[in-house]
């Protein structure tokens, strides 16, 4: 009897999870009927949006980071164009614009959304005093601002959390440093990191870490500042703080699906509420969620998108063998963050370690550094792209990264004095 699985949402986590699934059914010679459903038929490598701005070689237009879905969606994989209506859990349905689709398992990576509307005076200013780079057509804008731009108050803000890459205001913020030094335009510019976090990330080591290279490149970093408002040349804080602006770079609030809300499946903001550990649905059966419209407390980036769907594919066919869902999600995530003059930082951490230094991925031999700017590490950001399109995306294994994080090569100790 075959068997029937939805996966809903074509991004990086949908993708690789459905083709992922489908070479695992191949080698077990499983009756699998695997539909994708999604409403972008263009993909976007989305750390490229964070280059774009500054119209670096092989990152200037849409195209640049951009290609068909279709092209990534493997062998024993029915893709479907479709915008999602519902989900009925108790029919196991879902509606789409185009009908209705039967399950026997669900998978939720559905992704999340910036919404404009959720701050006084944002999108009235949008894409004049106020720009982002969370979209290809806002990143795009961004540019023309930055060629405009001839030197005063830069403020990159971020509204509140959660936010896709967390670590992504910090890449522009050094970035836009390099690119006016480069112009002559440096001198004339205050940049300010406006954050609701305590600095410039979340965890203690390297919160201290990425604030001291901050503030070591002459930016200021304004923290616990949510933002309520923004006016022409000046944002707020719900507090009554206000900072003033030239050019506004801000990343709205994000949210969930509404459909996942509407499903009975989430928090209210769109997010489903999801075991951390297994990643299955709290609120339902054969339901499973991974990437960015998890609830889990980990960072909402590719990489944890790719572990995780590692961890619900397993999870999945074991449920489909009659076996129960393992806890095998550590909340594992490995992101560079850009520095500037072509240098970047490794981070790699999971739920209960936090990012400390030493060598990854293999101890000693590296070759890259954790907690620690290098070239190499830079050159490794860019070399993901093409790891990206044509072994991540297709479900191919990337060797020596797995789904769980590894503390071989790293600096344990470190932890003890924190």
């Amino acid at each position: 009897m075959t068997t029937n699985v939805v996966v809903l949402g074509d991004g990086t986590g949908g993708l690789v999870a459905a083709n992922l699934l489908a070479r695992q059914a191949r080698s077990r010679s499983l009756p699998l009927a695997i539909k994708l459903i999604g409403d972008s038929p263009k993909h976007t490598y989305q750390p490229g949006m964070l280059f774009l701005p500054f119209q670096r070689p092989g990152y200037r237009t849409l195209a640049d980071i951009q290609r068909d879905n279709a092209d990534f969606v493997g062998p024993g994989v029915q893709y479907l164009v479709e915008r999602v209506t519902a989900i009925d859990t108790r029919a196991r349905e879902v509606t789409t614009s185009a009908g209705r689709h039967r399950y026997d398992w669900l998978v939720l990576a559905l992704g999340c959304r910036t919404v404009l509307e959720a701050v006084d005076g944002l999108p009235e200013r949008w894409g004049s005093r106020a720009h982002g780079f969370y979209t290809p057509e806002s990143a795009l804008r961004l540019a023309g601002a930055l060629q405009e731009f001839r030197g005063g108050d830069l403020v990159i803000d971020v509204a509140e959390m959660p936010i896709k890459c967390p670590v992504a205001p910090l890449e522009f913020a050094c970035l836009v440093d390099e690119f006016l030094s480069r112009r002559g335009l440096r001198s004339a510019t205050e940049i300010t990191l406006v954050t609701p976090l305590t600095g410039a990330f979340t965890k203690p080591i390297c919160n201290e870490m990425l604030t001291g290279m901050l503030v070591g490149k002459n930016i200021k970093v304004v923290a616990n500042a949510p933002l309520a408002t923004v006016a022409d040349t000046v944002i707020a804080c719900p507090d009554g703080k206000t900072i003033p602006y030239d050019l506004l770079v801000t990343i709205p609030p994000h949210e969930g699906a509404e459909v996942i809300d509407d499903a009975g499946l989430g928090d209210g903001l769109g997010f489903g509420l999801t075991d951390k550990q297994t990643l299955k649905a709290k609120k339902a059966e054969r339901v499973f969620l991974l990437g960015d419209n998890t609830n889990v407390p980990t960072s909402k980036a590719g990489s944890v998108a790719h572990f995780q769907a590692e961890v619900v594919v397993h999870n999945l066919l074991r449920e489909i063998d009659g076996k129960e869902a393992q806890p095998l999600a550590d909340g594992h995530a490995n992101c560079f963050i850009e520095t500037g003059y072509g240098k970047a930082i490794l981070i790699d951490f999971n739920y209960d370690i936090q990012p400390v230094p030493g060598r990854f991925p293999l101890p000693v031999l590296g070759p890259m550094s954790l907690l620690q700017e290098s070239r190499i590490n830079h050159l490794g950001k860019l070399a993901f792209r093409p790891i990206y399109w044509h072994m991540l995306l297709p479900g191919r294994t990337i060797p020596l990264v797995g789904s769980r994080m590894s503390t071989s090569g790293k600096k344990m100790d470190v932890l003890k004095r924190h």
